[in-house]
């Protein structure tokens, strides 16, 4: 993998935290972070809670996902590799 580059997982959610958000009458904004199983591997994936209504799900611990964004590694094992700038989200089934 690169240091930087757009990057393309299936996984499943095991952890959703969110992160700072406001909401108004018309509008959310803020960003969710979640935690998500790649095999043997932890992503973190940034998503704007702005976008969630485009996406048409919520996400939630035990789905299954597809992310399409910008990866940065992990550092030396202190963090999860992380994937933001995200273009592609979506629910899937569980893979066979």
């Amino acid at each position: 993998m690169s240091k930087f580059g757009t990057e393309t997982i299936i996984g499943k959610i095991v952890e959703v935290r969110n992160g700072e958000k406001r909401i108004s009458r018309n509008y959310t904004y803020g960003y969710i972070s979640l935690r998500v199983l790649v095999g043997f591997q932890y992503y973190s994936v940034l998503v704007a809670i702005s976008k969630l209504n485009q996406y048409g799900f919520l996400p939630k611990v035990g789905q299954w996902i597809r992310v399409k964004g910008t990866l940065s590694n992990d550092k030396e094992g202190l963090y999860d590799a992380s994937i933001s700038k995200v273009t592609l989200f979506e629910h899937i089934e569980k893979p066979q």
